[in-house]
């Protein structure tokens, strides 16, 4: 069992990617923590990632939030085990200033998890209507968000149908013939 392997006991929110600035981890570390200290939620929150650029105040903040041994840093974790740690969590946090595409939300969708997510980048056009968008900045929004999404099983189970039905239309398939109609396009003009 991979949960087991990583010490992982009980229910937990997940995030998946390089522990770097851009990630706004800082902001999900505040909300858990105030989640944790008014007892809304009893969950872990694992990270799983990467040590990127700018990752040594997390570990700082995480202890100076008294997080620390409920906030797991796991570090790389090969992709065999994803598709087991996303299914084994409560949620996908993914409250990202900026990012390229979102591969973690998509894998996320794929497994049937609920994602929250912030408004910006191209996490709306990749979620569509199977996320919960919020301003990541702010971190009372996004505490509300979470607890949201784990008390309102209606809203979860819609945010898991919604989620598989979104991560069909991404497949490596469906690209190439799109890159290839592109290509065909531009070679005609």
């Amino acid at each position: 069992m991979v949960k087991g392997a990583y010490g992982i006991d009980g229910p937990y929110l997940l995030h998946v990617g390089t522990l770097e600035p851009r990630k706004n981890l800082s902001s999900l570390l505040r909300a858990y923590a105030s989640l944790r200290r008014s007892g809304a939620i009893d969950h872990k929150l694992v990270l799983a990632g990467d040590r990127g650029w700018g990752y040594e105040p997390l570990l700082g903040l995480a202890e100076e939030l008294g997080v620390v041994g409920d906030a797991l840093f796991l570090g790389r974790v090969p992709a065999a085990h994803l598709p087991a740690l996303y299914n084994d969590a409560e949620l996908l946090v993914y409250p990202t200033l900026y990012e390229g595409f979102g591969l973690p939300a998509l894998e996320a969708m794929a497994c049937g998890l609920p994602v929250i997510a912030s408004n910006t980048s191209s996490l709306p056009e990749v979620l569509g209507e199977a996320g919960l968008f919020v301003d990541a900045t702010d971190e009372r929004t996004l505490a509300e968000a979470i607890v949201r999404v784990l008390d309102d099983a209606d809203l979860s189970a819609r945010m898991r149908s919604l989620g598989l039905e979104r991560a069909r239309l991404f497949s490596w398939e469906r690209c190439g013939r799109e890159t290839l109609a592109v290509y065909e396009d531009a070679l005609r003009r």
